[in-house]
């Protein structure tokens, strides 16, 4: 337990640190305020038993001649009126304490999102390729929810109980030493045995209800985003029965963990009454008489009614930690500092300022590879693009062209070799103001649930959108007319999820505008067109044209008839470059080029 204490410590920034030490300082306090509401009881029912004990007890002599009391009920009024004072004063003292505790607590809730997909997103890309989006968002959402709700609000409360608990027997010691021990020993040693008995089913369960969640998150995201062909293909009924699985089984676990948690509490209260009727037929064996012992009793059975729901919720708090402990490891494995760690620094965009490019880009000796990969997608690739040039990608599928590209796009970085701009080569300590210079249009374009300007001006925040280069990209891009006379609200329009109000077209014009939107000097297209209908691929070509005038182009291509028109074509194969030259001269030099033409024989260029 100490360890897992451990690593939620690790969690915390030394700030927050700090303030855990405060807290643990008034739960210390709140321990003592229990005592003093405790002690306080006894003279009071003393009182209430035997009023002579005003004068044969030195010190409430000394409290009753001192303030002037005239009769013993006066005084059992002041007494009462004091011992009410003290709860109220230790009962707001409690209250406020866990309101700080909460508050801690849920900010740290906050406070471990924000830090989790920080550090989800700092991580280079190819970290993307190895992990299911679900389940970083699952990460996310859930498990922090968990962490904080099942691990570390528990710990607070666990940590403050059993500062109570402490005090009362350290209270009940001073009394009577015997019975105190006794009674530590008989609860503490119930609630122990029966949490060794399901510690480690807990920790079985806990694991696997991780599992089950992943899935739930996993499957309800494949089937919400597969949801035109679910409908098309009439498989819902697939995905629901998949989702209904995965959700009854962690329903199943939730069930079994607050059973566990909550059904012996019955049994060890029913030894806790037990005990407390020996202790009172103990107290008046001893005393002699109910009279003499009512104080002490009362002292007992006050103190009883704080322990016994500190131990409950002790008891609660630890079965509670010990199922949610999985979320605390998926946590403490992704925020650790063993984890893999940011590959850029996040800074602002604007206070970023761009490397300088005018000449060339150069790629030399490249190699790469996936991770888990022994063979490598680019094997010893060159080549180079001058600027203010359009150049063309070709290749049959696998031949490493989308790689290529996100090398050049700075997302992957090379097992070996060099990406050169103008002489300088891309490091992870450049690779920003690279950046700063691209555009990127994929086959496949994202856009959110927001409007077209928002999504045109990607990322940037509203009061900083440059209204005119938003429209200036967009007229580029060949999409304001459409925008200005089709759509209800103009710039402002919803597009919906993933743009589905709009034609696959015009969300690739926005992708284009996208791009076009910082007014970056080098724009590349990675099959762009690739799913769009002829007509629709050629006013987008026409688009590409228009720009291609004033910036380096770079296209990746399935369909040869979208590079057509570039300066240079590079042919890949397994990661190779394996011709190079104009569309008329591959088609001369080639006969892969020929192959994927459709031309049996050298002819004129088309």
């Amino acid at each position: 337990m100490i360890k897992n204490f451990s690593k939620i410590f690790a969690l915390f920034s030394k700030r927050e640190k700090r303030h855990i030490c405060w807290l643990f300082g008034g739960i210390l306090i709140m321990g003592l305020t229990e005592i003093t509401g405790i002690v306080s009881i006894a003279p009071f029912m003393g009182i209430v038993s035997n009023p002579a004990i005003i004068h044969t007890n030195k010190y409430l002599s000394q409290v009753y001649n001192a303030l002037g009391f005239s009769s013993s009920n006066q005084f059992l009024f002041f007494t009462g009126v004091t011992v009410l004072a003290v709860l109220a004063f230790g009962n707001g003292f409690s209250s406020f304490i866990t309101w700080l505790l909460l508050r801690f607590t849920f900010l740290q809730g906050h406070s471990l999102s924000v830090r989790l997909l920080n550090k989800y997103l700092s991580q280079p890309y190819v970290f993307f390729l190895n992990r299911n989006t679900a389940d970083l968002s699952k990460n996310i959402l859930m498990e922090v929810h968990r962490v904080i709700g099942g691990v570390l609000m528990p710990g607070m409360q666990v940590l403050t109980k059993i500062v109570v608990a402490l005090s009362i027997l350290g209270l009940l010691i001073v009394v009577d030493p015997l019975l105190a021990v006794t009674v530590a020993i008989v609860l503490g040693g119930a609630y122990a045995a029966v949490f060794g008995l399901i510690r480690m089913k807990l920790a079985r369960i806990g694991k696997t209800s991780a599992e089950a969640r992943t899935q739930c998150f996993k499957v309800a995201s494949e089937a919400l985003g597969g949801v035109k062909d679910l409908k098309l293909f009439g498989r819902e009924s697939v995905f629901l029965q998949r989702y209904f699985t995965t959700s009854r089984q962690f329903a199943g676990y939730e069930a079994t963990s607050q059973i566990l948690s909550q059904l012996p509490r019955y049994a060890l209260e029913t030894i806790a009454f037990g005990g407390i009727l020996l202790i009172v037929l103990y107290l008046i064996g001893v005393k002699q008489n109910a009279e003499t012992a009512l104080p002490l009793i009362s002292l007992y059975a006050f103190a009883g009614y704080r322990l016994m729901p500190a131990l409950q919720r002790i008891f609660i708090g630890m079965t509670t930690i010990r199922y949610n402990l999985p979320a605390l490891d998926i946590l403490h494995n992704d925020l650790s500092p063993q984890a893999p760690d940011s590959d850029t620094a996040f800074d602002h965009p604007e206070t970023t300022p761009p490397l300088e490019f005018k000449d060339r880009i150069e790629l030399r000796d490249i190699v790469y590879y996936y991770p888990n990969t022994s063979t490598p997608t680019v094997n010893n690739l060159n080549l180079e693009i001058k600027s203010k040039t359009t150049v063309g990608f070709v290749g049959v599928t696998g031949s490493g062209k989308t790689t290529t590209v996100d090398i050049m796009l700075g997302l992957l970085s090379p097992a070996k070799g060099q990406l050169i701009v103008d002489g300088i080569e891309i490091t992870l300590a450049n690779v920003r103001s690279w950046q700063k210079n691209l555009g990127y249009v994929p086959q496949s374009i994202y856009l959110t649930d927001d409007t077209v300007m928002r999504n045109i001006a990607f990322g940037v925040r509203d009061k900083e959108i440059d209204n005119k280069a938003v429209e200036r990209a967009a007229r580029i891009a060949n999409l304001h007319d459409f925008i200005m006379h089709d759509l209800p609200d103009g710039y402002h329009t919803l597009v919906g999820e993933r743009g589905v109000r709009l034609s696959g077209g015009q969300r690739q014009r926005i992708g284009i505008a996208r791009a076009l939107y910082h007014d970056p000097k080098v724009l590349i297209f990675d099959e762009a067109t690739s799913a769009l209908d002829g007509i629709t691929e050629n006013a987008i070509m026409e688009a590409i044209r228009n720009i291609s005038r004033k910036k380096t182009v770079i296209m990746v291509a399935h369909r040869l008839t979208t590079v057509q028109e570039c300066d240079v074509i590079y042919m890949l194969e397994k990661g190779k470059v394996t011709a190079k030259g104009t569309y008329s001269e591959l088609i001369e030099s080639s006969s892969q080029f020929r192959r994927m033409a459709n031309v049996t024989h050298p002819g004129p260029a088309l």
